[in-house]
């Protein structure tokens, strides 16, 4: 058995192993087509979703000695009711998981689900691993962060002013719903200015190069919002917005006019993927974050807070290879460095899976529910009606003691069930969980002191709930001193992230070891984009050998590394402060050695106008051999025509043949 999460990971393994010459491939078609397969002695390759396991009844066996069950995306498909349907039926089998993201390193699920005791990976290939072999490209991540300042006193001083009618519990939920981060990020003002600097580095850093980029925003309002915002500042033809549709009845107007079906979804998908269409940037919030592979997209502009897995994968969306794409690039309006550091760490904290005693586990599981069900003695457990759960609330009615003890015990019950799943032994109690569960989500709407506050808005004795975030949105702004966007020193390699958190950690030779190995990284991107980078590249292998050759102590290796590091960072800034993206900072590196007596703003405007003619002449097949000497030779009387026409009297070259020669090399190793 195969087993995936999507129905086009199901299309896509099917394909996988048909063109791989695999016979006996079957596609599972419904829950009844798994039932047969599974209770029957039928032998060949079953592919299937997960969720079909969900509707099995318990108790059916595979009378067969041998299953394999592969499991892809194996964090999300060994949790809930249909891994423990999955294991209670196949519990002879041998259980394979596919995964680059094994998640909960508390309780070390995924390890625990298909290790042995002990054993984290039968095989494991690393994020460094995968670019080493070219199947990955390096990632680059930098922060550029919006700069606040809010009078704090003044806004507490009008808030309790304004709110002089609301007891203590209402005013904490205005303030918490209205007052928090995710509503200082969705400020208009903040939006205008973030949306103006995305257009700015893209156009700058990743369309000269023909790649695209998704932004990724803090909900569906916020993404509307910077669609019309980014139509504003760009043709509207350029970005497209994909998020999950909602309710007709309920939206907005500015929200249903970017409701899509799934056909205009995919649609838009493969503009997108097509690098001769208009389309360039992909607005989301919940979509494209996971299981979506354009190799053409290069940045991802972060404006929503990710964590864990899911941010490792999102990240993915941008590392994919492409022709001349040498890094993926996240850059981060939101602040998810330290969400990006716990992400890169979750195989760093080891914990050894032999501290986790299931059989402890499950008898407190049996404890804890039996203490919740002798709550509701004499109530029916199985019943799950609108009348039996009413029923069930009468007891917690002007008893706040029933009701912690009840909140309590659920919440331990709800994380022994997540620790414990997929194990088999939950099999016999899934009926009792969930209808504990119905209980528990029924007495959050009742009793929750949240719900209370907002029944006093409901009834009309004071203004609206939303009346009042309106009061506080507009507190808000006028006491809020946005500064801008502050943009990090650098741009860091994802790895490096986790490395330099860790540097001061190390001893003197592992940290030399991982310097020279971000230097590396940090090289390989750029040495075919900036000639300097060459001599960078001279410069490790020397300073390498030195100590090898016992001419450099390590404390002097490291001191060298470090300067390096320095020298680099101080190249890759000079594009950015000139406005220069990466093209024409080549090709300016280049000018800047042969044009030593000409002005420097000459030299700068000279590799602009080269770049510009030379991508209008670019042919995305021109390293075919039948077209490779037409396009060279239009590279070389491209540049002929601009210096010697437009520029002759502007500059001083000496050789002009080797100039012409360098360029031409530059053209060849980066456009």
């Amino acid at each position: 058995f195969v087993l995936v999460d999507r129905i086009d990971l199901d299309d896509q393994i099917y394909d996988t192993f048909i063109n791989a010459g695999g016979r006996n491939v079957i596609r599972v078609t419904s829950r009844r087509d798994l039932q047969k397969k599974i209770t029957s002695d039928e032998r060949g390759i079953f592919i299937s979703t997960i969720e079909k396991f969900n509707e099995l009844p318990l108790g059916l066996e595979n009378p067969n000695e041998n299953v394999i069950v592969l499991s892809d995306e194996a964090h999300r498909t060994n949790e809930g009711v249909a891994a423990i349907k999955l294991r209670d039926s196949m519990g002879k089998a041998f259980f394979f998981g596919f995964t680059g993201t094994p998640i909960d390193k508390t309780t070390l699920n995924t390890h625990r689900n298909f290790g042995q005791e002990g054993e984290r990976y039968l095989d494991y290939y690393s994020i460094q691993q995968a670019i080493d072999d070219g199947a990955t490209l390096p990632v680059t991540y930098e922060a550029r962060l919006s700069k606040f300042f809010i009078d704090e006193d003044r806004v507490d001083q009008q808030f309790d002013e304004m709110t002089t009618e609301l007891s203590e519990e209402q005013k904490q939920l205005v303030m918490k719903r209205f007052g928090k981060k995710e509503a200082l990020i969705k400020l208009d003002k903040r939006m205008h200015a973030v949306a103006q600097d995305i257009v700015d580095h893209y156009r700058l850093y990743i369309e000269p190069n023909g790649f695209k980029a998704q932004i990724v925003c803090y909900d569906r309002e916020s993404t509307a919002r910077y669609k019309e915002l980014f139509d504003e500042l760009i043709p509207p033809e350029w970005s497209e917005v994909v998020y999950s549709s909602g309710d007709p009845n309920l939206d907005k107007e500015h929200l249903r006019k970017y409701n899509t079906t799934k056909a205009q979804r995919e649609r838009i998908i493969e503009s997108f993927k097509d690098p001769n269409s208009s389309l360039k940037l992909l607005l989301v919030c919940d979509m494209l974050l996971t299981g979506f592979d354009a190799p053409i997209e290069q940045a991802m502009y972060l404006d929503k807070p990710l964590r864990d897995h899911n941010l490792l994968q999102a990240i993915a969306r941008t590392n994919r290879t492409y022709p001349n794409k040498g890094c993926g690039k996240i850059i981060d309006y939101y602040g998810i460095t330290r969400n990006l550091y716990d992400a890169l760490n979750f195989d760093e904290s080891i914990i050894d899976s032999a501290m986790i005693d299931l059989n402890h586990l499950k008898q407190e599981f049996l404890e804890v529910l039996g203490e919740i069900k002798d709550i509701f003695v004499g109530i029916n457990q199985e019943d799950p009606s609108i009348e039996n759960l009413r029923t069930c609330l009468k007891i917690f009615i002007d008893n706040e003691g029933k009701q912690r003890y009840f909140t309590d015990k659920y919440s331990r019950l709800k994380l022994l069930f997540e620790v414990l799943s997929p194990d088999p032994f939950l099999a016999q109690h899934i009926r009792t969980f969930e209808w504990t569960t119905s209980v528990y989500i029924a007495f959050i709407n009742e009793f929750r002191s949240e719900n209370l506050a907002m029944e006093a808005f409901r009834d009309g004795s004071i203004p609206t709930f939303g009346e009042y975030g309106q009061k506080v949105k507009k507190l808000i702004q006028e006491n809020l001193d946005y500064e801008g966007i502050t943009k990090s020193f650098r741009e860091l390699n994802i790895n490096d992230i986790y490395t330099l958190e860790r540097l001061d950690k190390m001893d003197d030779e592992e940290k030399a070891l991982n310097l020279e190995k971000m230097l590396k990284q940090e090289i390989s991107i750029n040495i075919d984009t900036n000639p300097v980078f060459q001599k960078f590249s001279e410069r490790l292998t020397a300073i390498r050998k030195e100590f090898e050759q016992h001419q450099i102590d390590l404390s002097e290796r490291i001191k060298r590394y470090y300067d390096l590091m320095n020298d680099i960072k101080s190249k890759s800034d000079e594009a950015k402060e000139l406005g220069l993206n990466l093209r024409e900072h080549g090709l300016l590196v280049i000018s800047q050695e042969f044009l030593p007596e000409t002005d420097q703003t000459v030299v700068i405007s000279l590799s602009r106008d080269l770049a510009k003619r030379l991508e209008a002449i670019l042919d995305e097949d021109w390293q075919n051999s039948s077209k490779r000497e037409e396009f060279l030779k239009g590279v070389k009387q491209t540049i002929q025509e601009l210096i010697l026409k437009e520029y002759r009297e502007k500059i001083k070259v000496d050789d002009f043949p080797k100039y012409l020669n360098r360029l031409v090399d530059i053209v060849i190793k980066k456009f």
